[in-house]
Protein backbone atom coordinates (compact mmCIF):
# COMPACT_ATOMS: atom_id res chain seq x y z
CA UNK A 1 0.00 0.00 0.00
CA UNK A 2 1.04 3.23 -0.79
CA UNK A 3 1.21 5.59 2.06
CA UNK A 4 1.18 8.81 0.15
CA UNK A 5 -2.06 7.85 -2.19
CA UNK A 6 -3.58 6.83 0.87
CA UNK A 7 -3.05 10.23 2.98
CA UNK A 8 -3.60 12.26 -0.26
CA UNK A 9 -7.10 10.36 -0.54
CA UNK A 10 -8.01 10.63 3.34
CA UNK A 11 -7.61 14.49 2.42
CA UNK A 12 -9.94 14.26 -0.26
CA UNK A 13 -12.91 12.28 1.34
CA UNK A 14 -12.28 13.85 4.58
CA UNK A 15 -10.36 16.92 5.34
CA UNK A 16 -8.10 15.27 7.56
CA UNK A 17 -5.81 12.69 7.81
CA UNK A 18 -6.01 10.18 10.76
CA UNK A 19 -3.82 7.45 11.41
CA UNK A 20 -6.95 5.27 12.90
CA UNK A 21 -9.45 5.96 9.76
CA UNK A 22 -5.86 4.62 7.52
CA UNK A 23 -5.94 1.47 9.30
CA UNK A 24 -9.59 1.31 8.86
CA UNK A 25 -9.35 2.04 5.22
CA UNK A 26 -6.42 -0.49 4.55
CA UNK A 27 -8.06 -3.11 6.23
CA UNK A 28 -5.42 -3.52 8.83
CA UNK A 29 -8.60 -3.31 11.28
CA UNK A 30 -11.54 -4.49 10.56
CA UNK A 31 -14.76 -2.57 11.15
CA UNK A 32 -16.06 -5.27 13.53
CA UNK A 33 -12.83 -5.23 15.43
CA UNK A 34 -12.58 -1.19 15.85
CA UNK A 35 -16.41 -1.39 16.77
CA UNK A 36 -15.12 -4.35 19.43
CA UNK A 37 -12.26 -2.12 20.90
CA UNK A 38 -14.51 0.78 21.42
CA UNK A 39 -17.29 -1.40 23.11
CA UNK A 40 -14.25 -2.41 25.44
CA UNK A 41 -14.67 -6.01 24.34
CA UNK A 42 -10.95 -6.57 23.15
CA UNK A 43 -8.73 -4.63 25.14
CA UNK A 44 -6.58 -2.55 22.56
CA UNK A 45 -6.07 -2.85 18.69
CA UNK A 46 -3.28 -5.05 18.71
CA UNK A 47 -5.57 -8.05 18.99
CA UNK A 48 -7.07 -6.72 15.85
CA UNK A 49 -3.43 -6.35 13.82
CA UNK A 50 -1.88 -9.09 12.82
CA UNK A 51 1.12 -7.80 12.11
CA UNK A 52 2.20 -4.82 13.61
CA UNK A 53 5.43 -3.86 12.48
CA UNK A 54 3.91 -3.67 8.87
CA UNK A 55 0.98 -1.38 10.61
CA UNK A 56 3.76 0.68 12.10
CA UNK A 57 5.74 1.27 9.08
CA UNK A 58 2.63 2.43 7.30
CA UNK A 59 1.98 4.92 9.37
CA UNK A 60 5.10 6.37 9.89
CA UNK A 61 5.43 6.73 6.18
CA UNK A 62 2.23 8.21 6.32
CA UNK A 63 3.35 10.93 9.23
CA UNK A 64 5.89 11.69 7.27
CA UNK A 65 3.80 13.00 4.36
CA UNK A 66 1.37 14.69 6.64
CA UNK A 67 4.40 16.60 7.74
CA UNK A 68 5.88 17.20 4.04
CA UNK A 69 2.49 18.27 3.18
CA UNK A 70 2.56 21.22 6.30
CA UNK A 71 -0.63 19.78 7.90
CA UNK A 72 -1.41 20.31 11.69
CA UNK A 73 -0.83 17.56 14.05
CA UNK A 74 -3.11 17.77 16.52
CA UNK A 75 -3.21 15.17 19.71
CA UNK A 76 -6.27 13.17 20.56
CA UNK A 77 -7.36 10.24 22.79
CA UNK A 78 -10.01 7.56 22.27
CA UNK A 79 -13.16 6.90 24.76
CA UNK A 80 -15.20 3.80 24.70
CA UNK A 81 -18.46 3.74 23.86
CA UNK A 82 -21.86 2.17 25.03
CA UNK A 83 -21.12 -0.25 28.09
CA UNK A 84 -17.19 1.43 28.13
CA UNK A 85 -18.38 5.22 27.66
CA UNK A 86 -15.99 7.47 29.61
CA UNK A 87 -13.43 5.13 29.82
CA UNK A 88 -9.79 6.63 28.01
CA UNK A 89 -9.16 3.56 25.79
CA UNK A 90 -5.76 2.67 24.75
CA UNK A 91 -4.52 1.66 21.04
CA UNK A 92 -1.81 -0.06 21.56
CA UNK A 93 0.86 -1.67 24.21
CA UNK A 94 3.61 -0.68 21.56
CA UNK A 95 4.52 2.77 22.94
CA UNK A 96 5.64 3.54 19.04
CA UNK A 97 2.16 2.89 17.56
CA UNK A 98 0.52 3.88 19.84
CA UNK A 99 1.90 7.36 20.12
CA UNK A 100 1.45 7.18 16.01
CA UNK A 101 -2.23 6.39 16.56
CA UNK A 102 -2.73 9.52 18.76
CA UNK A 103 -1.89 12.17 16.45
CA UNK A 104 -4.08 13.49 13.60
CA UNK A 105 -3.36 15.76 10.59
CA UNK A 106 -5.62 18.57 9.06
CA UNK A 107 -5.53 21.05 7.09
CA UNK A 108 -4.99 24.53 8.32
CA UNK A 109 -7.85 26.86 7.00
CA UNK A 110 -6.82 29.27 4.88
CA UNK A 111 -8.17 32.89 4.88
CA UNK A 112 -11.98 33.30 4.36
CA UNK A 113 -12.78 29.52 5.02
CA UNK A 114 -15.48 29.17 7.45
CA UNK A 115 -14.74 28.22 11.02
CA UNK A 116 -16.23 27.47 14.27
CA UNK A 117 -15.64 30.59 16.38
CA UNK A 118 -12.95 30.24 18.64
CA UNK A 119 -13.24 31.00 22.14
CA UNK A 120 -10.44 33.29 24.42
CA UNK A 121 -11.98 32.77 26.83
CA UNK A 122 -10.72 29.33 28.99
CA UNK A 123 -14.29 28.87 30.62
CA UNK A 124 -15.98 29.01 27.70
CA UNK A 125 -12.76 27.11 25.71
CA UNK A 126 -13.29 24.43 28.95
CA UNK A 127 -17.08 23.89 28.19
CA UNK A 128 -16.79 23.41 24.24
CA UNK A 129 -14.06 20.86 25.02
CA UNK A 130 -16.24 19.20 27.46
CA UNK A 131 -19.28 19.28 24.89
CA UNK A 132 -17.03 18.11 22.33
CA UNK A 133 -16.02 15.45 24.12
CA UNK A 134 -19.37 13.82 25.11
CA UNK A 135 -20.37 13.61 21.67
CA UNK A 136 -17.37 11.69 20.64
CA UNK A 137 -18.26 9.50 23.19
CA UNK A 138 -21.74 9.42 21.90
CA UNK A 139 -23.09 10.67 25.24
CA UNK A 140 -26.22 12.87 24.54
CA UNK A 141 -27.15 13.67 28.26
CA UNK A 142 -23.63 14.43 29.10
CA UNK A 143 -23.36 16.59 25.92
CA UNK A 144 -26.83 18.23 26.95
CA UNK A 145 -25.43 19.22 30.19
CA UNK A 146 -22.18 20.45 28.72
CA UNK A 147 -24.37 22.87 26.22
CA UNK A 148 -26.22 24.36 28.63
CA UNK A 149 -22.74 25.48 30.68
CA UNK A 150 -21.83 26.47 27.59
CA UNK A 151 -24.93 28.59 26.88
CA UNK A 152 -24.35 30.16 30.46
CA UNK A 153 -21.13 31.49 30.19
CA UNK A 154 -21.18 32.02 25.82
CA UNK A 155 -25.15 32.47 25.14
CA UNK A 156 -24.55 33.39 21.91
CA UNK A 157 -21.81 31.09 20.64
CA UNK A 158 -21.88 29.33 17.39
CA UNK A 159 -21.83 25.98 18.53
CA UNK A 160 -25.30 25.61 20.11
CA UNK A 161 -27.45 24.73 16.99
CA UNK A 162 -24.57 21.94 15.57
CA UNK A 163 -24.53 20.60 18.92
CA UNK A 164 -28.12 20.21 19.49
CA UNK A 165 -28.36 18.46 15.30
CA UNK A 166 -25.86 16.25 16.76
CA UNK A 167 -27.47 15.49 20.04
CA UNK A 168 -30.63 15.01 18.05
CA UNK A 169 -28.16 12.80 15.69
CA UNK A 170 -27.40 10.04 18.62
CA UNK A 171 -31.33 10.22 20.47
CA UNK A 172 -32.77 8.87 16.38
CA UNK A 173 -33.90 5.47 16.25
CA UNK A 174 -31.91 3.14 13.96
CA UNK A 175 -34.06 2.31 10.40
CA UNK A 176 -36.26 -0.53 10.46
CA UNK A 177 -36.97 -0.82 6.78
CA UNK A 178 -35.34 0.83 3.46
CA UNK A 179 -37.59 3.41 3.30
CA UNK A 180 -36.68 4.85 6.92
CA UNK A 181 -32.86 4.21 5.97
CA UNK A 182 -33.68 6.62 3.04
CA UNK A 183 -34.84 9.29 4.96
CA UNK A 184 -32.29 8.68 7.87
CA UNK A 185 -29.71 9.28 4.96
CA UNK A 186 -30.80 12.71 3.88
CA UNK A 187 -30.65 13.83 7.46
CA UNK A 188 -27.76 12.61 7.65
CA UNK A 189 -26.20 14.13 4.47
CA UNK A 190 -27.92 17.44 5.04
CA UNK A 191 -27.58 17.82 8.51
CA UNK A 192 -26.14 15.37 10.93
CA UNK A 193 -22.93 15.67 9.07
CA UNK A 194 -22.19 19.00 8.41
CA UNK A 195 -22.75 19.68 11.68
CA UNK A 196 -20.08 17.07 12.77
CA UNK A 197 -17.93 18.53 10.25
CA UNK A 198 -17.95 22.27 11.73
CA UNK A 199 -18.47 21.00 15.45
CA UNK A 200 -15.77 18.17 15.68
CA UNK A 201 -13.48 19.20 12.93
CA UNK A 202 -10.80 16.18 12.16
CA UNK A 203 -13.04 13.93 14.28
CA UNK A 204 -15.99 14.26 12.47
CA UNK A 205 -15.82 10.81 11.08
CA UNK A 206 -15.02 9.18 14.28
CA UNK A 207 -18.50 10.64 15.66
CA UNK A 208 -20.58 9.77 11.78
CA UNK A 209 -19.34 6.07 11.40
CA UNK A 210 -22.02 4.83 13.48
CA UNK A 211 -24.73 7.04 11.97
CA UNK A 212 -23.13 6.02 8.49
CA UNK A 213 -23.50 2.22 9.87
CA UNK A 214 -26.94 2.84 11.35
CA UNK A 215 -28.17 3.45 8.14
CA UNK A 216 -26.34 0.68 5.99
CA UNK A 217 -28.04 -1.49 8.79
CA UNK A 218 -32.01 -0.97 7.20
CA UNK A 219 -30.72 -0.54 3.20
CA UNK A 220 -31.13 -3.53 1.05
CA UNK A 221 -27.97 -3.67 -1.31
CA UNK A 222 -30.19 -5.16 -4.51
CA UNK A 223 -31.76 -2.37 -4.95
CA UNK A 224 -30.25 0.81 -7.01
CA UNK A 225 -31.51 3.57 -8.38
CA UNK A 226 -29.54 5.49 -11.15
CA UNK A 227 -30.92 8.87 -10.60
CA UNK A 228 -29.28 9.07 -7.25
CA UNK A 229 -26.32 6.70 -6.83
CA UNK A 230 -25.68 7.69 -3.17
CA UNK A 231 -28.36 6.20 -2.22
CA UNK A 232 -27.05 3.07 -2.76
CA UNK A 233 -25.68 1.38 0.70
CA UNK A 234 -21.98 0.94 -1.20
CA UNK A 235 -22.09 4.71 -1.04
CA UNK A 236 -22.59 4.86 3.15
CA UNK A 237 -20.70 2.10 3.14
CA UNK A 238 -17.45 4.00 1.76
CA UNK A 239 -18.08 6.67 4.56
CA UNK A 240 -17.09 4.20 6.85
CA UNK A 241 -14.53 3.10 4.87
CA UNK A 242 -15.57 -0.33 5.11
CA UNK A 243 -14.43 -2.10 1.44
CA UNK A 244 -15.38 -5.15 1.72
CA UNK A 245 -19.20 -4.55 2.55
CA UNK A 246 -18.55 -2.04 -0.76
CA UNK A 247 -17.54 -4.46 -2.76
CA UNK A 248 -20.57 -6.79 -1.33
CA UNK A 249 -22.74 -4.64 -1.47
CA UNK A 250 -22.10 -4.06 -4.95
CA UNK A 251 -21.93 -7.37 -6.67
CA UNK A 252 -25.30 -7.75 -4.81
CA UNK A 253 -26.87 -5.65 -7.62
CA UNK A 254 -27.94 -7.25 -11.00
CA UNK A 255 -25.93 -6.25 -13.93
CA UNK A 256 -23.78 -3.68 -11.60
CA UNK A 257 -20.85 -3.93 -14.15
CA UNK A 258 -22.44 -2.22 -16.63
CA UNK A 259 -23.18 0.58 -13.86
CA UNK A 260 -20.08 2.93 -14.18
CA UNK A 261 -20.53 4.03 -10.79
CA UNK A 262 -20.65 1.30 -9.72
CA UNK A 263 -17.65 -0.10 -11.19
CA UNK A 264 -16.23 3.46 -9.82
CA UNK A 265 -16.36 2.14 -7.01
CA UNK A 266 -15.71 -1.72 -7.18
CA UNK A 267 -12.48 -0.11 -8.47
CA UNK A 268 -11.67 1.74 -5.35
CA UNK A 269 -12.44 -0.62 -2.73
CA UNK A 270 -10.62 -4.01 -4.60
CA UNK A 271 -7.96 -1.30 -4.74
CA UNK A 272 -7.79 -0.67 -0.98
CA UNK A 273 -8.39 -4.47 -0.17
CA UNK A 274 -4.56 -4.74 -1.77
CA UNK A 275 -5.90 -6.33 -4.92
CA UNK A 276 -4.46 -3.92 -7.02
CA UNK A 277 -5.19 -6.33 -10.64
CA UNK A 278 -8.40 -6.12 -9.94
CA UNK A 279 -8.84 -2.15 -9.47
CA UNK A 280 -7.02 -2.26 -12.74
CA UNK A 281 -9.03 -4.50 -14.30
CA UNK A 282 -12.12 -2.50 -13.22
CA UNK A 283 -10.36 1.06 -14.28
CA UNK A 284 -9.44 -0.03 -17.81
CA UNK A 285 -13.15 -1.12 -18.28
CA UNK A 286 -14.54 2.45 -17.57
CA UNK A 287 -11.95 3.30 -20.45
CA UNK A 288 -14.10 1.49 -22.79
CA UNK A 289 -17.56 2.20 -20.83
CA UNK A 290 -17.37 5.59 -19.55
CA UNK A 291 -13.94 7.35 -21.06
CA UNK A 292 -15.08 10.75 -20.27
CA UNK A 293 -15.92 9.82 -16.40
CA UNK A 294 -12.67 7.95 -15.85
CA UNK A 295 -10.87 10.48 -17.82
CA UNK A 296 -12.15 13.25 -14.99
CA UNK A 297 -11.35 10.71 -12.44
CA UNK A 298 -7.63 11.11 -13.73
CA UNK A 299 -7.50 14.26 -13.95
CA UNK A 300 -9.07 15.70 -10.43
CA UNK A 301 -7.02 13.12 -9.29
CA UNK A 302 -9.73 10.98 -7.34
CA UNK A 303 -8.01 7.51 -8.65
CA UNK A 304 -5.30 5.94 -5.64
CA UNK A 305 -3.06 4.57 -7.86
CA UNK A 306 0.16 6.69 -7.97
CA UNK A 307 1.38 4.58 -11.06
CA UNK A 308 -1.59 4.75 -12.67
CA UNK A 309 -2.03 8.85 -12.63
CA UNK A 310 1.99 9.15 -13.09
CA UNK A 311 1.17 7.13 -16.84
CA UNK A 312 -1.68 9.20 -17.48
CA UNK A 313 0.50 12.81 -16.67
CA UNK A 314 2.98 10.73 -19.18
CA UNK A 315 0.61 9.84 -22.03
CA UNK A 316 -0.48 13.45 -21.93
CA UNK A 317 2.75 14.66 -22.28
CA UNK A 318 4.05 12.30 -25.07
CA UNK A 319 4.25 13.74 -29.04
CA UNK A 320 3.08 10.36 -30.52
CA UNK A 321 0.75 10.01 -33.11
CA UNK A 322 -2.41 9.22 -33.18
CA UNK A 323 -2.59 10.58 -29.72
CA UNK A 324 -3.36 8.71 -26.43
CA UNK A 325 -6.86 9.39 -25.76
CA UNK A 326 -8.55 7.67 -22.77
CA UNK A 327 -9.45 4.96 -24.70
CA UNK A 328 -5.85 4.16 -25.46
CA UNK A 329 -4.84 4.73 -22.15
CA UNK A 330 -4.85 0.93 -21.28
CA UNK A 331 -2.96 -0.24 -23.98
CA UNK A 332 -0.16 2.64 -22.86
CA UNK A 333 -0.41 1.41 -19.68
CA UNK A 334 0.91 -1.73 -20.38
CA UNK A 335 4.44 -0.30 -21.88
CA UNK A 336 4.90 2.09 -18.68
CA UNK A 337 4.07 -1.24 -16.83
CA UNK A 338 4.81 -4.44 -18.46
CA UNK A 339 4.60 -6.47 -15.70
CA UNK A 340 0.74 -5.73 -16.26
CA UNK A 341 0.37 -7.79 -19.67
CA UNK A 342 0.72 -11.07 -17.60
CA UNK A 343 -1.57 -10.23 -15.21
CA UNK A 344 -4.62 -8.51 -17.18
CA UNK A 345 -6.82 -10.56 -18.92
CA UNK A 346 -7.59 -9.84 -22.98
CA UNK A 347 -10.30 -6.81 -23.80
CA UNK A 348 -11.43 -9.19 -26.44
CA UNK A 349 -12.98 -6.09 -27.78
CA UNK A 350 -13.37 -5.39 -31.81
CA UNK A 351 -12.51 -1.46 -31.46
CA UNK A 352 -8.91 -0.44 -32.34
CA UNK A 353 -7.91 0.71 -28.57
CA UNK A 354 -8.95 -2.85 -27.51
CA UNK A 355 -7.19 -4.61 -30.16
CA UNK A 356 -3.88 -2.71 -29.39
CA UNK A 357 -4.29 -3.97 -25.73
CA UNK A 358 -4.82 -7.24 -26.72
CA UNK A 359 -1.57 -6.98 -29.34
CA UNK A 360 0.54 -4.94 -26.86
CA UNK A 361 -0.27 -7.81 -24.32
CA UNK A 362 0.66 -10.69 -26.81
CA UNK A 363 3.70 -8.99 -27.53
CA UNK A 364 4.86 -8.43 -23.84
CA UNK A 365 3.68 -11.56 -22.61
CA UNK A 366 5.59 -13.67 -25.31
CA UNK A 367 7.68 -13.64 -28.65
CA UNK A 368 5.49 -15.76 -30.31
CA UNK A 369 4.25 -14.40 -33.52
CA UNK A 370 5.38 -11.36 -33.15
CA UNK A 371 5.91 -10.37 -36.88
CA UNK A 372 2.58 -10.37 -37.33
CA UNK A 373 1.15 -8.88 -34.59
CA UNK A 374 4.13 -6.19 -34.65
CA UNK A 375 2.72 -5.18 -38.32
CA UNK A 376 -1.02 -5.48 -37.06
CA UNK A 377 -0.33 -2.82 -33.96
CA UNK A 378 1.86 -1.01 -36.84
CA UNK A 379 -1.42 -0.67 -38.96
CA UNK A 380 -4.00 0.34 -35.36
CA UNK A 381 -1.52 2.49 -33.96
CA UNK A 382 1.64 3.06 -35.12
CA UNK A 383 2.74 5.35 -31.98
CA UNK A 384 2.53 2.32 -29.62
CA UNK A 385 4.53 0.03 -31.87
CA UNK A 386 7.22 2.75 -31.90
CA UNK A 387 7.18 2.74 -27.81
CA UNK A 388 7.13 -1.03 -27.54
CA UNK A 389 10.37 -1.33 -29.85
CA UNK A 390 11.92 1.49 -27.96
CA UNK A 391 10.86 -0.62 -25.12
CA UNK A 392 12.71 -3.44 -25.96
CA UNK A 393 15.65 -1.76 -27.25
Amino acid sequence: MDAQSAVQQLLLDQGAYSPLELLLATGLVSQGDYLAWRRGEIGSLDEALGDRLSARGLLEAARAFALKLGLAAERVGYEGWEANAGLDLLASFDRALNALLRIHYRRIPVEGEAQLDLFLDSGATAALNDLQAALLRRNPHDARGALLRLGKIRPDQAAAPLAQTLIEALRTALPADHEQALERLERLKAAWAPAASRLLAGRAQDFLRPLWQGVASGLDPSRFEAADSERHVSWIHRQCLDWESVKASILAVPDHCNVPVLVERLAEAEWWLRDRIAAVAHWFALCRSAPERFKAMLDAPRVPDAALLGAWRAAKASDIEPEVTIAWFPAWMLLAEPGLARVLDFAGGKQPPDRAFDLLKALLATEAGSIDRRAELAAVHRGLLEKFLELRG
